[in-house]
């Protein structure tokens, strides 16, 4: 065997060394090191790269704790996407995925510790793989479910190996390239009421090139059909947290309300009358509960032996994928419009209600100085606020196009005793997004300012472009005409780029031995230049920020460029000695000289100690960074939406907080005796924010620590345990203020003369922090957070004997996260969100505990697979708890359990059968205004199963 076609081994062997673990065929989180498959005899000894170290050395232990999801396990649960098969790990919160509807884009994107996205660093085969936005993120259903061999996930910082944004941990996708022959795969699923299909096709050919090297192509095709939050009848209504019985949902609705000043909000009733009983839109029918999905994949893969010394190897790898979003019809949502007494939609009880000042002094009428959103409102006008959900559009449909590729080329091989690599990597990502049916708000108000034409026919004050006078006064008076004059669509482009070169070279140090070890020390040192650009493009319309709910689109550009150098060193100091199995320390550094935020200095420093075979302890210690990403550097501020459950302004208040509340906008008519307010609260837990890059940002920089044993004694063969304790602190990090943090700052000490609280402006008609553009809280970025967690991770694994063809594995994993606080700046205080779910975090929620457990019985050609994930209480937090709460304030423990059956038919023929969710456990019903849970049918669709029970079946084929 040649020296280079150890690198054919990678990615086949096993090495229990490495961990001290004894490999498995085991649940994905009951290993602890690379591949399953049985070791060839020739690999004995050879060369196997671990993730989170680039020193190849099969007796040199990692201090980090590494867990491998297999290929098995990936077939057993059916996942036919990336994020499927990360989505029961215990160490992943939340990402974005196939129940993100709003927020979401159709990407799904890996969430290590709750740390979010852009802290986990996402690498294929050991190299990073490329982002799909200017926010840095991966999105892993790029890469093709059925190459994946192996996910290796490091958990704690790996920056000194990797580079920035390992903050939380390193997620290494290993793909299969020593695959020969023909594959085909397929495999469907349903549900227990028969929809939300999922289906799923591959095809697989790989072929050997002599003794040299091999080829392999995969083409995949993957589609998911959308389930709506209607068609679950316990989700189906969108309910007020605070009760569980009463509407949570919109009062931009249907038939219209007004917000009338000086008598608060009230809407049309049959007759053209109106009621202050304002009946709220129920927005969670046409919210989807999974989301539509249809993707294609193809990659190559190669590898040839140029000479005994130098190998050739690439990639290629393309994917082009389809999400539909679907959101609630869009609205008028209680902007101003001047509303003119002429006008004919008016019944005479409306005109009364706008006009008459006699009856209601606190009316605004516009004297023709300018009050009002419009500066050139005509004299004798109302202003009003209008709140008319436009449910002839059939709902705000947002749809996404990506097209992503890389492509990998790098020469490796030996040089005496040393092994290099030398590769070059380009990647792009493509995103075409197209917003449809939203309102402009000019044309809004240009055609509900309607006067008596000739004959008194309505007609538009100004008739430009067409304009076709719009009747929100009544029921179903909304025509197509005037439907079509006021509708518009956004359209968003964004284009990313990667290159990245490299180079490295390590072997042993032959000189620098222990005189008690057996064996030298290792080294690897290399270097990398990485350039990222970033664009995104949106129509001039979506620049304008004159669509209601869209907003304002952002135009973004921008680069920036990394240098950087890195060296590592593993040294055994004590071996094969009394209570000194053995002893080893691991360390490295790297510097990175970037264009943005200039020099940065990560390291790290761990060791390892086996007192005896079988037992093992492990610690170590890193400095880790994350450099601002194109988004946070280059994005203008703009206008959107935030989460608030409470606005203190609402309800009964204090005279300092009503002080403060006028200042802030808000009319002096909105309070009355007693400090009484009718001042709305936040509809749907929103309000409006600002949002914005920062071009002077920093470097987030973190320290991190995990220390561990590991079990495996002799005496108990086919046993493995591990205990691993994380601590992660992370400084500057980069956070826009949640809006409910400014809000406390503000009004924990109201003081209208403060800079925070003169930075809140408040929609001068009803008070509230809806409504026209200007109005809202700021939540620009900075480096002024910092967030603190900590925990347990615990992995138990045993495989019993072989007997007359049966044999069992039993696996367990469990994750708790003894704390995770988040401080948003300085001033603020540090908010605990481990077993908590609310608004205060803004986070899905976060159990103190979660573990998944397998047990598998195989006999002969059968295997069976049961599972059970377990997601532990969680409580809310202090925003919607306590006597004046929401009702759900604790969410029991969640248990889940799948289970899969696989025959093999013969040595080319295997089918597999499934239930996920096989007790058709419901999610928590917790309401829908509680922030996080406004548009996700009242539960956390994200971490609770929300379509019941489901049903697979698949089948592989291999010539």
């Amino acid at each position: 065997m040649t020296k280079t076609s150890k690198y054919a081994l990678l990615r086949a062997s096993v090495a229990p060394a490495i961990l001290g673990v004894a490999m498995l065929s085991m649940p994905a989180f009951g290993q602890e090191a690379p591949a399953t498959s049985p070791q060839a005899p020739e690999a004995q000894g050879q060369a196997i790269i671990v993730t989170g170290s680039r020193i190849a050395r099969p007796d040199l232990e990692a201090s980090s704790p590494v867990a491998v999801v297999s290929a098995e396990d990936i077939k057993e649960t059916n996942a036919v996407t990336v994020e499927q098969i990360l989505a029961t790990n215990p160490q992943f919160a939340s990402g974005f995925g196939q129940s993100s509807n709003n927020p979401g884009d159709g990407s799904a994107t890996v969430n290590l510790r709750a740390l979010e996205e852009n802290r986990t660093l996402v690498l294929i085969d050991g190299k990073r793989a490329p982002s799909y936005d200017t926010s840095g993120a991966v999105d892993v259903n790029s890469i093709p479910a059925v190459l994946i061999e192996r996910v290796d996930v490091l958990t704690g910082g790996a920056s000194a190996v990797y580079g920035s944004d390992a903050i939380a941990g390193v997620v290494n996708f290993i793909l299969n390239d020593q695959f020969e022959g023909v594959t085909a795969e397929g495999s469907s699923q349903i549900t227990g009421d028969g929809d939300g299909a999922i289906y799923n096709a591959s095809l697989t050919a790989g072929l050997k090139l002599g003794d040299r090297g091999n080829l392999v192509v995969s083409g995949g095709w993957s589609k998911r059909e959308g389930v709506f939050f209607g068609a679950r009848p316990r989700l189906a209504v969108a309910l007020d947290s605070f009760d569980l019985v009463s509407s949570g949902g919109s009062s931009n609705t249907v038939p219209t309300a007004f917000d009338v000043p000086g008598a608060g909000r009230l809407q049309v009733t049959p007759g053209g009358g109106l009621s202050d009983d304002v009946q709220l839109y129920n927005f969670n029918p046409v919210n989807y509960a999974q989301s539509p999905f249809e993707r294609w994949n193809l990659m190559a893969l190669g590898r040839y032996e140029l000479t005994d010394n130098i190998e050739l190897y690439g990639r290629a790898m393309y994917s082009d994928v389809k999400v539909q979003l679907q959101l609630a019809p869009t609205a008028t949502a209680g902007f101003l419009f001047n509303i003119d007494p002429s006008n004919p939609f008016l019944s005479d009880a409306q005109r009364a209600a706008f006009f008459d000042t006699a009856a209601n002094p606190g009316l605004q009428i516009n004297d023709g100085s300018g009050v009002g959103d419009d500066p050139t409102a005509r004299a004798g006008t109302s202003v009003i606020g209008i709140r008319r959900r436009m449910i002839e559009t059939g709902g705000r449909i947002e749809d996404f196009h990506t097209k992503n590729m890389q492509f990998l080329g790098g020469f490796r091989g030996d040089l005496g005793d040393l092994n290099w690599d030398v590769s070059a990597q380009y990647g792009q990502s493509k995103k075409h997004s197209v917003l449809r049916n939203d309102l402009s708000f000019t044309a809004l108000q240009q055609a509900l300012d309607v006067v008596a034409g000739p004959g008194g026919a309505p007609a538009c004050f100004d008739p430009s472009n067409g304009c076709v006078p719009l009747n929100v006064f009544g029921f179903e008076t909304v025509t197509q005409d005037a439907l079509a004059f006021v509708l518009r669509d956004a359209i968003e482009d964004t284009k990313i780029s990667q290159f990245i070169v490299g180079a490295n070279i390590g072997g042993d140090i032959g000189f620098l031995q222990s005189p008690l070890a057996t064996a030298p020390a290792a080294f690897s040192v290399g270097g990398e230049y990485r350039k990222e650009k970033g664009r995104t493009a949106v129509d001039p319309l979506y620049a304008s920020g004159d669509l209601i709910f869209y907003g304002q689109g952002q135009n973004i550009s921008g680069s920036y460029d990394v240098k950087e150098i890195y060296a590592e060193l593993k040294a055994p100091l004590i071996q094969d000695r009394p209570f000194f199995n053995s002893l080893g320390i691991e360390a490295g550094i790297r510097f990175s000289d970037y264009s943005t935020v200039g020099s940065v200095w990560t390291y790290k420093l761990g060791g390892d100690w086996a007192p005896m075979e079988g037992v093992r302890f492990r610690g170590i210690y890193q400095r880790a960074v994350r450099a601002p990403n194109i988004y946070e550097l280059f994005s203008p501020v703009v206008a959107g939406t935030g989460g608030l459950t409470a606005d203190p302004c609402a309800g009964t208040v204090t005279p300092q907080v009503q002080a403060v509340c006028i200042a802030q906008g808000a009319p002096a008519a909105a309070f009355g005796p007693g400090g009484v307010s009718i001042i709305p609260q936040p509809i749907s837990g929103q309000i409006n924010i600002f949002t914005g890059g920062n071009p002077d940002l920093s470097e987030e920089k973190s320290d991190t620590w995990t220390a561990g044993v590991v079990v495996s004694p002799p005496q108990l063969p086919g046993f493995s345990a591990s205990v691993d304790y994380f601590n992660i602190k992370i400084k500057g990090a980069i956070s826009d203020t949640p809006p409910s943090i400014t809000i406390a700052q503000c009004f924990n000490n109201p003081d209208p003369t403060s800079a925070v609280c003169q930075s809140i402006v408040r929609n001068p008609v009803d008070g509230s922090l809806s409504g026209p553009t200007f109005v809202g809280v700021p939540s620009t970025l900075g480096n002024v957070g910092s967030i603190k967690t900590d925990g347990v991770d615990i992995v138990l694994s045993y495989r019993g004997g072989e007997k007359e063809g049966f044999h069992y594995s039993l696996g367990f994993a469990g994750t708790w996260t003894r704390n995770y606080k988040f401080q948003a700046d300085v001033t603020s205080p540090a908010e605990q969100c481990a077993g908590f779910f609310g608004p205060v975090c803004d986070l899905e929620p976060m159990p103190k505990w979660k573990h998944v457990a397998e047990v598998n019985l195989a006999w002969n050609n059968i295997n069976l697979m049961t599972r059970w994930r377990f997601i532990g209480k969680i409580k809310a937090d202090s925003d919607i708890s306590g006597p004046e709460g929401i009702v759900l304030q604790t969410i029991k423990p969640f248990n889940y359990f799948d289970s899969t059956l696989s025959v093999d038919l013969d040595d080319r023929f295997t089918l597999r059968f499934g239930v996920l969710n096989l007790f058709d456990k419901e999610p928590p019903l917790v309401g829908d205004t509680t922030g996080a849970t406004a548009t996700g049918g009242g539960t956390f669709p994200n971490t609770y199963d929300v379509l019941g029970r489901s049903f697979f079946a698949g089948a592989t084929i291999h010539f």
